[in-house]
């Protein structure tokens, strides 16, 4: 077994399975698209649901592969405590939809992970279903494949529902059983009495691959009858593969989270590393802990999620304070998450471009973040420590829910972190009396304001608002004026220097239809805000300010839009109408808009469409929407009735709750007469199409199945990305000393002979490899066993690794050897045995001797490592171990 990167572990299951006709499905994105039953998606057939029971001849693929970012809070609890939970994962999978199923999907998992990744198959384990309930028999046709592949039947155990039997949650629908498969991680993994086995609490074994079989089609009167078209369904997460390909003995220690973890205890001045996903370790859980959330984090808000008090973003934010505050367990008393999120971004980037993309909005949201928590977080929990106090000398073990509902409201301590800390002191806290405390909260909030909140017969969450006016709502005149002079008709204080303000008019744009909030001014008597954001509570517009100058109330206020903003939000706005006119005109009528996000600095158009466009059909859009900027067309807005638009052609986006009048949006060819656009639509546009300045695309990518995602820049935008890329390319050109349209050619001729450099370098340092073999070769020690020779090694790739395990079999007759290869501050492992002996010394003991983890063949074993500084001391171990088993005496191991 190799220790692969995890780059390459998703190259080579990727790979694998197009080998056998699977079609490569982008991961969709963490928040599900079209599914509001899920906050996340926790796992890779979410984006298949549809999928599953429909005629497949009616689909655009068979069989499927995909890479799926995913997002679960089940074991948040649990992060750092043991080897192997995790919030933010990814699930490599293999689907069937009514194509092939059991034998193949149990000789592909067997093949690849035995074949493909080089698993000794005798740590391996499966389980299958029992048949618990008798309601669908044991799965022994699961059992013959699994015999059939190799596996012996001491190593196959059945287990009951919880395990091995996945169901629909209304308990009708597609079900069947499912089988795992278990690599066995060594006694030394144990945590137990050593009588664990698969499917037991010990982390001894670990599940790294479910395997569901959806065969039956369960009735609400307890029947099961077949599935006419049964599937494949299955997950191995990424994280605990590394963990067992690399030698790890917790996935905090795999490549996809060393980075972060060892950059966070370098900010926190750590001399060394502690043990990873062990309990009895503090620092190593809050490392643990904080390289996770990160992790989540990061990829969230690069798809555009953010922190909030509600849904997803509550989520988020619960993350980012629980992050947060494990660094202060580390002695960071600084923002220092914005910096790991960066690190996160350069170790991913590779395999996640859209990463880079969204760098700085990723760093300037968890800066905001973090910033505003610690602000009140000393204060906060020096609070809790009064309250905890006061519970000890009354001799009580739970906090009280109103003392919990101050730490939230006051300090921004989120329910679950005070719970969390107060469990580290052996403490409770009274949930009930918080829901009660947040309740009556909401209920005086209701009672002052007299509006609605964002749903129909939902409050507005937060404190109290002060009421003073009793204006119902607010009017919006942002279409007409950036500027209004209006009274305030309600206010309310959210600490750290924040507050929200309902005018009774206003121009400000509330964030919908995919259009970013307005930013700007209030100015009042003595009193200077900057608006942060705006939102829509039912018939008032909230707008979030941060206090300059002065202090709340004030009666009448000045609301200046920053007009700049509004305008390139406007042009992009405009711009998205013309593109998605110009998407179903090149590619067809079945194209619809799946969302959007119109900013000042960009626009983000999510549509239907089950294959990539190409590069001439993306010019052709391009071009499109360029001809109807170039041509000026005048830009309409109309009120009509919901009816009436849509009988004049007028596209109404799916899911959208329209009233009965309607704003239409219609841009028109006024000299042929033709319809260029009309959508229906309330967000701010511009008067001319002129006005866009320029349209151009800068990328296309997949998101999820069927559902593809285009940017693009216009105006200003559009100017400064042209010039950036004649900057780069400018570089370009003088780093390969040629004129600008040579640079391509000289590139490419420099890639070709750059290429030819690496082969003929690796050519001479495997030949420098085999000669330092050689060279270890003759100093080795003959025993009455056989001969043994260890030593250190130059740096070297898997293929010259495997040829200098070779020469060490002719060098050594009857015997084995050990080589640690040096070099970038990593270890690579290498053990040789000869094949006379490789069933009586397996190499695999003899890195196991040395406190090397690996495996491999009997005759040959790989490790890994990073701790260079104990590889003499790992070498004499070998050493010792090697001069027993083949009884002679010990040599110089230097």
């Amino acid at each position: 077994m190799q220790p692969l990167t995890s780059s390459e572990l998703r190259r080579r299951f990727r790979d694998f399975f197009v080998a056998r006709g699977h079609t490569v499905v982008p991961s969709s994105p963490l928040a599900p698209l079209g599914d509001p039953t899920l906050l996340f998606t926790t796992a890779g057939m979410v984006q298949f649901k549809p999928y599953f029971g429909q005629d497949p001849e009616r689909l655009p693929y068979r069989r499927a592969v995909s890479i799926q970012k995913c997002l679960r809070l089940t074991d948040v609890e649990n992060v750092g405590r043991t080897p192997r939970h995790d919030t933010f994962f990814e699930m490599l999978g293999n689907f069937s939809f009514g194509d092939y199923f059991k034998k193949e999907a149990i000789e592909y998992a067997w093949d690849f992970s035995t074949r493909e990744l080089g698993l000794p198959a005798d740590r391996l384990y499966v389980t299958v279903f029992n048949g618990e309930g008798g309601q669908a028999p044991p799965d022994e046709e699961a059992r013959a494949y699994w015999r059939a592949v190799g596996v012996p039947d001491e190593r196959i155990f059945a287990l009951g529902k919880a395990d091995n039997f996945w169901g629909p949650a209304g308990g009708t629908g597609a079900c069947g059983p499912s089988s795992e498969i278990y690599y066995d991680l060594g006694p030394e993994a144990c945590t137990c009495d050593g009588t664990c086995t698969p499917g037991s609490d010990c982390p001894r074994y670990m599940e790294y691959w479910n395997n569901v079989f959806p065969q039956y089609d369960a009735q609400a009167d307890g029947s099961m009858p077949l599935l006419a078209r049964p599937g494949i369904d299955t997950g191995m997460g990424l994280e605990r593969l590394a963990l067992i390909v690399q030698g790890v003995s917790s996935i905090f220690e795999t490549d996809l989270f060393r980075p972060v973890v060892e950059e966070v205890a370098r900010l926190a001045g750590m001399a060394e590393l502690p043990p990873l996903g062990r309990p009895e370790e503090p620092k190593g859980v809050a490392l643990a802990i904080i390289a996770d959330h990160v992790r989540a984090l990061t990829f969230a808000l690069a798809e555009g999620l953010a922190p909030s008090n509600e849904g997803r973003g509550y989520v988020l934010r619960r993350l980012l304070r629980r992050a947060s505050r494990n660094g202060r367990l580390l002695g960071l008393t600084e923002p220092f998450l914005a910096r790991a999120a960066d690190v996160v971004v350069d170790h991913f980037l590779a395999d996640y471009p859209e990463l880079g993309e969204s760098r700085r909005r990723i760093q300037g949201v968890i800066g905001r973040e973090e910033e505003n928590f610690l602000r009140t977080y000393d204060r906060g929990f020096a609070r809790l420590e009064g309250i905890i106090d006061v519970a000890g000398k009354r001799g009580v073990r739970q906090l009280r829910g109103e003392d919990v509902f101050e730490l939230h409201d006051t300090y921004g301590f989120l329910v679950e972190l005070t719970e969390e800390m107060a469990a580290e002191r052996g403490l409770g806290i009274d949930r009930a009396g918080f829901d009660a405390a947040m309740a009556e909260q909401r209920a005086r909030a209701r009672k002052a304001t007299g509006f609605a909140g964002a749903r129909k017969g939902e409050a507005d969450e937060g404190p109290e608002w002060i009421v003073l006016t009793d204006a119902p709502g607010s009017e919006f005149v942002g279409y007409e004026t950036l500027t209004q002079v209006s009274p305030v008709a309600r206010y309310r204080v959210l600490g750290m220097g924040e507050a929200e303000i309902v005018l009774e008019s206003t121009p400000f744009y509330a964030e919908s239809g995919g259009q970013v909030a307005d930013t700007g001014t209030l100015e009042g008597r003595g009193v200077r805000m900057d608006v942060l954001h705006v939102r829509k509570a039912g018939d008032a517009i909230v707008h979030r300010v941060r206090l300059l100058e002065g202090t709340l109330p004030v009666d009448e206020v000045r609301a200046q839009v920053d007009g700049v903003k509004r305008a390139a939000t406007r042009r992009n706005h405009t711009a998205t109408h013309l593109l998605h006119a110009a998407l179903r005109r090149v590619l067809g009528t079945h194209v619809l808009q799946a969302g959007s996000l119109v900013a000042p600095d960009r626009l983000r158009f999510d549509y239907s469409h089950f294959e990539a466009p190409t590069a001439e059909q993306l010019r052709a859009v391009e071009d499109d929407v360029n001809r109807a900027v170039l041509a000026n067309f005048p830009v309409a807005i109309e009120h009509r009735t919901l009816e009436d638009a849509r009988n004049s052609g007028a596209i109404a986006l799916f899911g959208e709750k329209y009233e009965d009048e309607v704003r239409v949006i219609r841009i028109l060819d006024d000299e042929r007469g033709d319809l260029v656009s009309a959508e229906l639509c309330g967000g701010t546009h511009v008067s001319r199409t002129g006005d866009i300045g320029l349209f151009r695309i800068v990328e296309d990518a997949s998101i999820a199945s069927g559902t593809r995602r285009l940017e693009a820049v216009t105006g200003q935008l559009l100017v400064d990305w042209s010039r950036d890329e004649d900057r780069r390319l400018a570089e370009v050109a003088r780093a390969v000393n040629v004129r600008l349209e040579d640079a391509p050619a000289r590139v490419t001729a420099l890639v070709a002979e750059v290429a030819a450099l690496k082969a003929e370098l690796e050519e001479s340092r495997k030949g420098g490899l085999l000669d330092a073999v050689r060279t270890l070769a003759e100093k080795k020690v003959e025993g009455a066993k056989g001969a043994w020779v260890v030593g250190q090694l130059p740096p070297a790739d898997a293929g010259a690794l495997r040829e200098a395990a070779d020469v060490a079999r002719g060098a050594l007759g009857s015997g084995a050897a050990a080589f640690a290869c040096v070099g970038d501050g990593k270890v690579a492992w290498l053990a040789v045995v000869t094949d006379d002996l490789a069933k009586s010394l397996p190499a695999a003991e003899i890195l196991k001797a040395g406190g090397v983890g690996g495996g491999g063949k009997p005759n040959l074993a790989q490790g890994g490592g990073k701790d260079v500084a104990q590889v003499p001391d790992q070498l004499r171990r070998m050493a010792e171990f090697l001069s027993a088993r083949l009884e002679s005496a010990m040599a110089d191991t230097n």
